[in-house]
């Protein structure tokens, strides 16, 4: 019974990873967290095993259906990677329910803004951004300026990665929403691999519990990607933008309201 429920998780984290993009981290950790008994430490390493197997899968998806950009992904990778370093020591001086509440706050302002958007009577199919700032990102130096604010909002926030990723495509540098997603899932491959190797070393990972998981969410991954690679984008721009939604206010009630209540589970 329990091997089934991680295989029903799997499916359920490479679900949400193919059609969204974002970090597969963002569901286990507060399912594994509140559920089972699991140290954190293994649970993170156990969960980026499985960020690294879904967004393969899910990368393979995207990059067969020609909506991933791996050459445009290199600066930004450059500029995570210093940007989780300098973000890993804001995070100790910072309020994390405050920083939690400006996350989840943003989140649901850009879910909401993806799901008018997609609406059929809107006219505009983009989220606004100046052409002459939009064409300043989109060349190497302003790609690594993504990049340090994506690794930034990682190393503080944790597992907002690849939601970041998303947005910055998206939003800033105007990528089509469906190579958006695809680009983020790479992003995330990347970012997730290196710390899993970390993990790796120090042992702190359920490598048994990880690939379990992790081939359900390749398969998960692999047939939602399908369904997001053949959907028009209208379609897939409501689906993220509910899922921006529902996130930020699962994110705001466990890690905002809850600590303010002094209410635990």
């Amino acid at each position: 019974m329990t091997t089934l429920i991680f295989i029903l998780l799997g499916l359920f984290v490479g679900i949400i990873t193919g059609i969204t993009g974002a970090s597969g981290v963002l569901v286990m950790v507060p399912i594994f967290s509140t559920f089972f008994d699991v140290p954190l430490p293994v649970i993170l390493g156990t969960s980026l095993l499985v960020d690294v197997i879904a967004s393969a899968s899910v990368s393979y998806a995207y990059a067969r259906a020609k909506n991933l950009d791996i050459r445009g992904t290199v600066w930004i990778l450059v500029g995570s990677l210093m940007g989780a370093q300098i973000g890993s020591f804001f995070v100790v001086s910072v309020s994390k329910a405050f920083i939690m509440l400006v996350l989840a706050v943003c989140m649901i302002f850009f879910g909401a803004k993806m799901w008018k958007n997609g609406s059929p009577k809107s006219e505009n199919k983009k989220l606004e951004v100046p052409d002459k700032v939009s064409q300043y990102l989109q060349t190497p130096i302003g790609m690594l300026i993504c990049g340090f604010v994506i690794g930034l909002t990682t190393g503080i926030f944790g597992a907002g990665g690849g939601l970041t990723v998303f947005i910055v495509l998206y939003a800033f540098l105007k990528f089509p929403i469906k190579k958006a997603v695809g680009t983020s899932s790479f992003v995330m491959l990347v970012t997730a691999l290196s710390g899993v190797v970390g993990y790796f070393e120090n042992d702190i990972l359920d490598l048994k519990l990880g690939l379990i998981i992790g081939l359900s969410a390749a398969v998960g991954g692999a047939l939602s990607s399908v369904f997001a690679n053949r959907i028009r984008e209208e379609i897939l721009a409501r689906v993220i933008g509910a899922f921006f939604v529902f996130f930020a206010l699962l994110m705001f009630v466990l890690k905002v309201l809850f600590p303010f209540l002094n209410i635990s589970f």
